[in-house]
């Protein structure tokens, strides 16, 4: 995992393209929600603090 972490901490590897969502941390029922249905081509979402 520490390998990882630092191939994409040097930006060899770019993971922005599988982050399909992003919403407020205070609306983590609705994201959870999508996740968990998979609706609208969701791969990952990001919460925001």
């Amino acid at each position: 995992m520490r390998r990882l972490m630092a191939v994409i901490e040097s930006g060899r590897v770019d993971l922005s393209e599988m982050v399909t969502h992003t919403y407020a941390f205070d609306d983590i029922i609705e994201a959870y929600d999508l996740f968990m249905h998979q609706r609208e081509g969701v791969l990952k979402i990001a919460l925001k603090p």
